[in-house]
């Protein structure tokens, strides 16, 4: 059981569904702000969580935001600033309290200002729950 900053209890496991996004051969261009659905809404009364991320990324002509929203253009969950050299070593951020959105939304990710070169590649871990 984990708890979050409110108190609610998050119980991994019971009934939940865990899943799993990847960028795959096709990063995540920077050169844009458009966002990328890395999880769809999960149904009534249904949150989705996420538990981890790994990402790299090329260089970037300059920093880069990058950012987890919760649902279509709403409210950043988390993020990051990829500095110019970028990460070009994985890195992984395991989140103790997982990351928790709004019931019956989706998750999206997106780099928050655009530039003219550089990628992200990305996995993200996750589950659903109450």
């Amino acid at each position: 059981q984990l708890g979050d900053k409110n108190g609610a209890v998050v119980q991994i496991g019971l009934s939940s569904t865990f899943w799993n996004y990847t960028s795959g051969t096709s990063p995540i261009l920077s050169n844009t702000t458009t966002a990328v659905t890395i999880k769809a809404a999960a149904g009534a009364s249904v949150r989705n969580y996420i538990d981890s991320i790994q990402l790299t990324t090329t260089a970037f002509a300059a920093s880069v935001p990058l950012a987890i929203r919760d649902g279509a253009a709403g409210t950043i969950l988390w993020a990051v600033d990829v500095p110019t050299a970028g990460f070009l070593q994985p890195v992984t951020i395991n989140f103790r309290v997982p990351l928790k959105g709004t019931a019956n939304t989706l998750l999206e990710i997106l780099t928050t200002t655009a530039n003219t070169t550089g990628t992200v590649t990305l996995n993200v871990q996750g589950h659903t729950g109450a």
